[in-house]
């Protein structure tokens, strides 16, 4: 028996102007979705009780109305102009990233391995299939290490959520092929750009009295952090904060720009926690130079929801979107950044490839934050200094290249 209803009682599946093709199917699609509902257990456990901060208590459920599905199941006609389908497109990608289900790894997976299911098939029509699908459903737009922080700085509040690509199983970036925990940069490196995450903690407890919108889950973090430092602890490292956040490598701030729903659905999973945006801010380093992970906003349908800290092609394939860009002959999983300057070009302006990654060398650069024309685009030292401009200008502290104390 079908159980869908919209607000006025109508039956969805006994509406007459729906295709009789989707009338034979649906009882195996709901057949098919009981299955699932029975193993994703997290889905039979309460939402989180705890409420929403006063900057997103606005938030609220999401209702869509079978008139709209029917207006976007409609052949085009001259009158539609796009503005219109572009705001029903992004009320209906709203919707879904409100639903509290969405936010499960279970769900991705069944989405994301899709891809795969359809590339098995021996038609080349398949292919471009899955990247209308792509087009127009899901992708991301990739973000320079610069563009995330303005973005951070800008927000009224940042959240850190987990990637459903890793914690679904999709990606698995975490370790190398030695069973270590995968980085790029050297100790020395690795220590300054953690000692900059826990001075920052530090400056933040110094100056209010305690972490500002700041999780306790994230301030345990660091207190242990913090011990292990005056102790000399060997764990004092780099690869102690990857394996207590891992998976939780997404940031979700609070801007106009990116739907609040999709915040909504992962803190009702308890998947997404509060952290001082300039703490983000040094995270976004710490993905960026040690983990080599591009910044993508994502998008479903014309809704951008994250900046994911996407797991690069050289580990493991890369994520959902990584994957089917250099690996799975998508041109549209991946956008180039808006940022036309920041992708790596020759004299006369043409974009070349990427000369830093192996696994992206035969794709075009995408301008993920590298400076390039130096001698070392990846230079951690250069990166760092870039920050530091932008948190001067911001009128927040800055750091002295070695050491643990904060200059204001």
């Amino acid at each position: 028996m079908c159980m869908d209803h919209d607000h006025h009682g109508d039956s969805l599946c006994s509406n007459p102007q729906l295709p009789v093709e989707m009338e034979e199917k649906l009882p195996a699609v709901l057949r098919e979705l009981s299955h699932l509902a029975a193993h994703v257990k997290d889905m039979r456990l309460s939402g989180n009780p705890d409420p929403l901060p006063a900057q997103l208590d606005h938030v609220r459920k999401n209702h869509v109305i079978l008139n709209v599905l029917k207006a976007a199941l409609m052949e085009d006609r001259p009158g539609l102009k796009r503005p219109v389908a572009q705001r029903m497109a992004s009320r209906i990608g709203d919707y879904f990233l409100w639903n509290r289900a969405t936010s499960m790894p279970v769900i991705h997976e069944l989405g994301a391995l899709s891809a795969w299911w359809t590339d098995q098939a021996p038609l080349e029509i398949i292919h471009k299939v899955r990247d209308i699908a792509l087009d127009f459903i899901l992708n991301g737009r990739v973000m320079p290490i610069q563009e995330v922080w303005t973005d951070l700085l800008e927000a009224d509040l940042v959240y850190m959520g987990h990637c459903v690509c890793r914690s679904s199983g999709i990606a698995n970036d975490f370790k190398d092929s030695k069973g270590r925990i995968y980085t790029l940069t050297s100790d020395k490196e690795s220590h300054r750009l953690l000692n900059r995450l826990v001075n920052r903690y530090e400056h933040l407890v110094r100056t209010h009295g305690y972490a500002l919108n700041t999780d306790d889950k994230y301030k345990q973090l660091f207190e242990r952090l913090i011990a292990y430092r005056k102790a000399g602890d060997s764990r004092y490292s780099i690869q102690t904060l990857l394996e207590e956040t891992y998976p939780a490598w997404e940031f979700l701030p609070v801007l106009k720009k990116f739907t609040q729903s999709w915040i909504r659905g992962m803190h009702k999973n308890r998947k997404a926690h509060q952290i001082h945006k300039t703490l983000a801010m040094e995270m976004a380093n710490i993905f960026f130079l040690a983990r080599g992970n591009m910044f993508t906003s994502m998008k479903i349908i014309d809704t951008p929801y994250t900046i994911c800290a996407c797991p690069s092609p050289d580990t493991g394939g890369g994520c959902t979107l990584t994957n089917w860009y250099y690996h799975g002959l998508s041109n549209t999983s991946l956008i180039p950044g808006k940022d036309s300057a920041a992708r790596r070009r020759d004299r006369q302006g043409a974009v070349l490839p990427c000369n830093q990654f192996p696994g992206r060398a035969h794709r075009e650069c995408m301008g993920c934050g590298c400076r390039h024309g130096s001698s070392n685009p990846r230079s951690v030292g250069a990166v760092l200094r870039q920050a530091d401009i932008l948190l001067k200008d911001q009128g927040l502290s800055i750091y002295k290249s070695s050491g643990y104390e904060v200059r204001q």
